[in-house]
């Protein structure tokens, strides 16, 4: 399937995707198949070293990068209009040239080591490192990345994964976004896409256990600096629907107006407060929302209360009439933002088609939506995904064994 959209911008940009990912991989492939796309981009493509290639496209504005997530493998590709036809030959040498360069896995191989020895000493690492293990429930494949868990890494057995999962376009649907001639692009398609191996459609598998219920509180001591980070995640079922994806950014964008206001301006205890939610299909229908801020550590039961408060507020009360139009208005504005970029187009289509939704709500549909946002919509939507039942709390705070 391919799907062209004509967009104001010269760059053409692609986007492309299949199901299966890692998920298809044993465990005792994983840390393999984790990193076969930097081991794979790392070595070149065909005949050419990745020094050559770069050679190569010395003077060319394209380029295609691949990579391999849990659930499915895609391309990502861009170029200019007069060197389209080169983006497509490198989409092509994606799927027929992967190589292994030993000689650059061993240089990555040496960084990783260096970069490896000294992580468990950083304690923004091995906070990430709980948050991580503790939301996935320890599962074997969330293990942090350590020297030990890369030398279950196989080059060999990478690129072979890699092969596996490019070895046919025929599961995968390409989407190209940009101010391309149709005739050209249908041409290009027929020489670069249409003659590739075709391959067999698969589909992931269920691999992961998904995030712990009820209340979870971490607390870690790392690090002598005199400062806290704290981040609250909730979690929980959601249909993966238009209409929740939408609510969800308005809370998100709702709560980061509140939480600004009253932890950065009114009390002064953190500089940058951030929240972040989002709506994920796979592997199960699910939303993570997260309140993240760094503060001095005797502020962090206070601020914590105070987010919660917050929280209560909205639930119970709901957003004040100022604030919902300070949201209709941020969203507007992001939107406008958004429409004029060809890597939305690229990206949300990919993500529909994907999914099985109609691109066409991505303009006039969402603009609908945002008219039509209520403060009962929002505190319905704070009721649902702030769950003060189903929360997990981490905290980094200073080593007090240590000066």
């Amino acid at each position: 399937l391919s799907l062209v959209v004509q967009a104001v911008t010269g760059v053409a940009l692609m986007s492309a995707y299949a199901d299966g990912g890692t998920s298809l991989a044993p465990d005792s492939d994983y840390m393999s198949a984790t990193l076969a796309s930097q081991i794979v981009a790392i070595s070149g493509l065909g005949t050419f070293n990745r020094v050559d290639l770069g050679k190569k496209l010395a003077g060319k504005a394209a380029g295609v990068s691949a990579s391999i997530g849990d659930a499915a493998e895609s391309l990502s590709g861009r170029a200019s209009p007069k060197d389209l036809e080169t983006m497509f030959q490198l989409i092509h040498l994606e799927f027929t040239g992967a190589r292994l360069d030993t000689a650059a896995f061993q240089a990555f191989q040496a960084q990783a080591a260096s970069y490896l020895a000294n992580r468990g000493a950083s304690p923004d690492e091995v906070f990430a490192d709980t948050v991580q293990v503790t939301m996935a429930q320890h599962d074997f494949r969330d293990r942090p990345l350590t020297a030990q868990t890369f030398a279950e890494v196989n080059p060999h057995r990478a690129l072979d994964f890699f092969r596996d999962r490019f070895a046919g376009a025929g599961g995968f649907t390409f989407v190209f976004v940009g101010n391309v001639n149709l005739d050209t692009l249908k041409a290009l398609s027929e020489r670069y896409l249409a003659t590739l191996p075709p391959g067999h459609p698969e589909t992931w598998r269920m691999v992961s256990r998904g995030p712990p219920t009820g209340v979870v509180d971490r607390v870690v001591h790392k690090g002598v600096e005199p400062k806290a980070n704290t981040v609250i995640m909730f979690t929980g079922p959601a249909r993966y629907t238009p209409q929740n994806r939408f609510d969800m950014r308005a809370l998100s964008d709702l709560f980061q107006i509140e939480v600004d206001r009253t932890l950065r301006e009114e009390l002064g205890g953190t500089y940058s407060p951030g929240v972040n939610g989002g709506n994920a299909k796979v592997p199960r229908e699910e939303y993570t929302l997260v309140v993240q801020y760094e503060s001095a550590p005797a502020h962090v039961d206070t601020l914590s209360k105070t987010v919660f408060a917050l929280i209560d507020s909205l639930r119970t009360q709901g957003p004040s009439a100022a604030d919902l139009e300070k949201v209709r208005e941020q969203l507007r504005r992001e939107h406008q933002v958004e429409v004029r970029q060809n890597a939305y187009w690229v990206g949300n289509i990919a993500a529909r088609l994907h999914y099985g939704e109609d691109p066409a709500g991505l303009d006039s549909t969402y603009t609908a939506m945002t008219d039509a946002l209520t403060d009962v919509q929002l505190q319905a939507a704070a009721q649902r995904y702030f769950n003060t039942g189903n929360y997990a709390k981490f905290v980094l705070l200073p080593d007090a064994k240590k000066p």
